[in-house]
């Protein structure tokens, strides 16, 4: 099967309506005049990331089936070493390839969308020597830390 050149507008909006209710909203734009009642409060995003994070957990958006009627395709970034914590090479890393799975879903793929760990790599074991603790005790923690702070940026694994 071959998959459409450009997703179509029944593409979008399927895959717009799995991440909400599916209705549109308004969008308050601020007042530039300052002495205004009617400003908009300021983005609160632990509320809204926590909010639909939960949303998307519950209906289950990102999982995995087998679908023999979709073409496949597979997004792998990198597998991090968990020596330490995320930073931001991580985030434009798994930002990039989380768009890419996205758009291929709303394109009508059945994406995989893997995250693992390089866990028995050098940098994890000299993270462990340099900071005195067992190299398997110091991976264990470094994964569950990366594992909740990937979680936060709301990447589809």
């Amino acid at each position: 099967m071959k998959p459409a050149a450009s997703p179509s507008r029944e593409a979008f909006l399927r895959f717009a309506k799995s991440f909400g209710s599916g209705a549109r909203q308004t969008i308050q734009v601020p007042s530039t005049n300052r002495s205004s009642q009617n400003q908009m409060s300021r983005y609160n995003f632990k509320e809204t990331e926590a909010k639909w994070q939960t949303i998307w957990e519950d209906r289950r958006c990102f999982a995995v089936s087998e679908d023999n009627d979709k073409p496949k395709y597979y997004v792998l970034e990198m597998f991090p070493y968990p020596s330490g914590r995320i930073h931001m090479g991580h985030v434009r890393n798994y930002t990039l390839g989380d768009v890419v799975a996205r758009f291929k879903r709303a394109q009508g793929f059945n994406v995989l969308h893997p995250m693992g760990w390089d866990a028995f790599g050098l940098p994890a074991e000299n993270a462990a020597i340099e900071n005195k603790v067992h190299p398997a005790q110091w991976t264990r923690e470094n994964i569950a830390t990366m594992r909740r702070q990937l979680k936060t940026m709301g990447l589809s694994y």
